[in-house]
């Protein structure tokens, strides 16, 4: 597989609409590059197409800062806090349907979840899914 962490086209090239048969061709050449490049970056996940002025190139997206993290944690944690404890806690008749053995699993599990930004590794962290957890615990 070819490696295109350091392509670059000039924008001029590849956005050629005169009429000379050789720039043409050149610019088709360039837009073919351009969409193997394109497929290059959503396969490994690491790049992108930047417009950089005069060119487009490929720039290596950066790591994630520790508040980004942060964020996609607790996304993740109050979805399952919707998905897994809300249905229960939430709803009565469901609630009393459970055994005491489930709802305290429910109970547990819920504070597991809200315990999840207090843990030391906390933004890097995976946060369980109530079977995940239910299995480790």
């Amino acid at each position: 597989m070819t490696d295109y962490s350091e392509w670059k086209v000039l924008k001029s090239v590849i956005n050629y609409s005169g009429n000379d048969e050789e720039k043409q061709a050149e610019a088709q050449a360039a837009q073919e590059e351009y969409t193997a490049v394109a497929e290059w970056c959503n396969e490994n996940q690491q790049y992108v197409i930047a417009d950089d002025g005069e060119y487009f190139k490929t720039a290596k997206i950066p790591e994630p800062t520790t508040e980004e993290k942060a964020t996609r944690v607790r996304f993740i944690r109050n979805s399952y806090l919707e998905r897994y404890v809300d249905p229960y806690v939430c709803n009565p008749l469901r609630w009393a349907d459970l055994t005491p053995e489930e709802q305290q699993d429910i109970v547990n599990y819920r504070l597991y979840l809200l315990n999840v930004p207090e843990q030391p590794e906390f933004p890097d962290i995976e946060v369980k899914t109530f079977d995940e957890w239910k299995a480790g615990a």
